[in-house]
């Protein structure tokens, strides 16, 4: 994720609930507010579905879809979950 992500700008999904995204994205790393979540380590996280777009997450950072899926980092694991 670019640096325009993080301090209140877009948000992630963790068991189906949003995870506002908070501080800066550092590196291939981005901080998300959990507080609110049964979560633990290790736990799955989606960046974009169909509820949160890939169009969605770039609006809110005022980008492309296209720079926001060509700046994800190869040492990121992709799941592509067939509805």
């Amino acid at each position: 994720m670019g640096r325009q992500y993080g301090n209140g700008v877009g948000s992630v999904n963790i068991h189906g609930q949003k995870a506002p995204i908070v501080g800066n994205v550092c590196m291939d790393m981005v901080m998300v507010d959990v507080s609110q979540i049964d979560c633990k380590e290790g736990d799955g996280v989606v960046v974009f579905d169909a509820f949160i777009t890939a169009e969605q997450l770039a609006e809110s950072a005022q980008t492309i879809s296209y720079e926001l899926l060509t700046s994800l980092s190869q040492r990121i694991k992709r799941s592509i979950i067939e509805p």
